[in-house]
């Protein structure tokens, strides 16, 4: 596949730093991602066969990346813990990074448990979008539909889902 890779960085450079600026919330550090992952496509870009996942291609190398900067950028002081001024360490709302990775992986279980009970036109469409990170303009492409019916069926997934989460989340506080 013969691409320019102007033409590429300026199709997709706004998506990129974006997709970074999303996870790092920094936008001087999601510029040195967009970097990053411009040189990377750029090292990579034979290996990309299908003209439609570039931009998902793209996103997953940004998002990837900035994981990765914030692991990097993850700068930890040492001190004793009663040295620290104000700290409660018996505080009951506190939670580990454990429990709040946990939490998360929990959510998004049965988030993905949810996303399965979507009729199948709904559930396409959402997950093109959530997980393989594609505008509503690729969608429809890829579809053969147009951007007004991926429009509705997003919204339509979503509302859905909300409304499945929030049966959940009425259900917890229940129990």
């Amino acid at each position: 596949m013969s691409v320019d890779f102007t033409d590429l960085y300026n199709k997709y450079y706004r998506r990129v730093y974006f997709a970074a600026l999303k996870i790092i919330k920094d936008p001087d550090a999601a510029e040195d991602v967009l970097q990053e992952t411009f040189i990377k496509a750029y090292e990579k870009l034979g290996d990309v066969n299908e003209g439609w996942k570039i931009g998902s291609w793209l996103s997953t190398i940004a998002s990837r990346k900035a994981i990765d900067f914030l692991r990097r950028d993850k700068r930890l002081v040492m001190m004793p813990v009663d040295e620290l001024p104000g700290l409660q360490t018996t505080s009951p709302l506190a939670k580990s990074e454990v429990e709040e990775e946990y939490d998360r992986i929990y959510f998004e279980d049965r988030m993905k448990k949810k996303v399965s009970t979507l009729p199948p036109k709904l559930r396409v469409v959402f997950q093109l979008s959530a997980y393989h990170h594609m505008n509503e303009k690729e969608i429809a492409c890829k579809l053969d539909l147009t951007n007004s019916a991926v429009k509705s069926r997003l919204h339509r997934a979503r509302q859905s889902l909300k409304r499945k989460m929030k049966e959940v989340k009425d259900q917890d506080n229940t129990a």
